[in-house]
């Protein structure tokens, strides 16, 4: 079963260039995962009453262009089990022309809110998740390799305003803090066209994170981040980018 909303993207989503920043991007296919969740019975809400949540595990996000302030775009979203532990989920932002501009792959997990792991779907979800699941299904992550010796590194204050409903960081906002660590004549001319995630660790309100990155040597436009606590070093995120010019 699809699920899709159309929307206008405002001007308060794009950045200094005039295009949508990846951060809004990325909240906008967490809005539309969470009302689709909503419409069947399935969202945060109703399993935070059971006791789980949603957590996202990885994402994958393929761009042929940026989207612009004021453009009409749609955004369809499906998903389907895999093995009984992840929830996969794709979606798909189009122009109003029918064109795809943004493909996203992600996985999720339900975690057990007192034993802090990860449950099988079978035991968590209601009927309706297995009668609205989609057969239709591509879906290919690659592994997202850890980087060392960072070219440099740049620090956050996690705010209230950085917190969801899990009292979680947002994950949009690692992407946030991974892309703001590019160069800056980097970030000035070219556009991201794959951004990979793999989220590991959740930070809370008041800690600090660092974020790191360093250039893959002859790959043009590729870069490695990390992010991690600055107290404990535990790794929050690691982020693969690849940059091609605008």
């Amino acid at each position: 079963m699809e699920y899709r909303i159309d929307f206008r993207v405002g001007h308060s989503e794009v950045g200094a260039h005039g295009r949508m920043r990846v951060v809004n991007a990325v909240n906008r296919f967490q809005d539309i995962a969470g009302e689709h969740a909503d419409s069947l019975g399935l969202g945060v809400r109703d399993l935070i009453s059971k006791g789980y949540t949603w957590v996202l595990y990885q994402m994958r996000l393929t761009f042929s262009r940026i989207a612009v302030a004021g453009e009409e775009l749609t955004v369809r979203t499906w998903y389907r089990p895999e093995r009984n532990l992840y929830s996969l989920r794709n979606f798909s932002m189009e122009d109003a022309c029918g064109k795809r501009i943004m493909f996203a792959e992600s996985s999720w997990v339900v975690l057990d809110l007192k034993k802090g792991r990860p449950v099988r779907l079978g035991a968590a979800m209601p009927a309706s998740y297995e009668k609205n699941r989609a057969e239709e299904f591509p879906a290919g992550f690659t592994e997202v390799p850890e980087l060392d010796d960072p070219d440099t590194e740049i620090l956050f204050n996690v705010r209230l305003h950085d917190l969801d409903i899990n009292r979680h960081v947002n994950n949009a906002r690692y992407l946030e803090w991974a892309l703001e660590a590019i160069p800056m004549e980097v970030l000035g001319s070219s556009r991201p066209a794959v951004v990979e995630a793999l989220f590991r660790a959740p930070a809370r309100y008041g800690e600090v994170i660092v974020s790191q990155v360093k250039k893959v040597e002859d790959v043009y436009g590729v870069y490695l981040h990390r992010l991690q606590t600055g107290k404990s070093r535990e790794v929050c995120a690691l982020v693969r980018t690849e940059w091609t010019g605008n």
